[in-house]
């Protein structure tokens, strides 16, 4: 009987321990999965940074608006830079009455080196009149530190009852 408590005895202390080891495994591999996913959101996050400290001046972006409740309309538009083609956009009926309403569009991001640069937008669409346009605005900018953006406004000029196009910079 001794030897069956003994053997009764290990059983249940083999099975305790195993039990207590099998908890904290557990918690221990949770506590893995857990540094291991801050490990990865911190190489996301240095990762980010690291193209902010080491390309801070060479973002810009272009935008298109037109006044509120223009009687233009605008069909697309065809943008350089510096002489390169970098985007075309055709403005959907939708689009344009968005524009119309304050709406602003990204016509072109990219990056650019420090320095001076010039932009040429080709435009086309229907003036006030019903009579089809197609018109070359150019706008040259200096490209410092930090992000640019560059506005192509559609203004309407009510004293000639024509539109004219106009360049605005905006930097952080």
């Amino acid at each position: 009987m001794t030897n069956f408590l003994r053997r009764f005895a290990v059983g249940a202390l083999l099975a305790l321990c195993s039990t207590q080891i099998l908890a904290a495994d557990e918690g221990l591999s949770r506590q893995i999965q857990q540094l291991k996913q801050g490990v990865l959101d911190l190489n996301r996050d240095l990762t980010l940074l690291e193209g902010e400290l080491l390309y801070p001046s060479s973002q810009t972006a272009v935008l298109v608006s037109v006044d509120v409740g223009s009687p233009v309309r605008l069909v697309d538009v065809n943008l350089t830079l510096d002489g390169k083609h970098v985007s075309y956009h055709f403005y959907t009926e939708q689009e344009f009455s968005a524009l119309t309403k304050g709406g602003i569009h990204r016509l072109y991001d990219g990056n650019i080196t420090s320095g001076k640069h010039t932009i040429e937008a080709t435009i086309t669409g229907y003036d006030p009149r019903g009579k089809d346009y197609q018109k070359n605005a150019t706008y040259t900018f200096t490209k410092g530190p930090g992000r640019k953006m560059i506005e192509l406004r559609v203004q309407d000029d009510l004293a000639t009852k024509q539109h004219r196009f106009e360049f605005r910079e905006w930097t952080e």
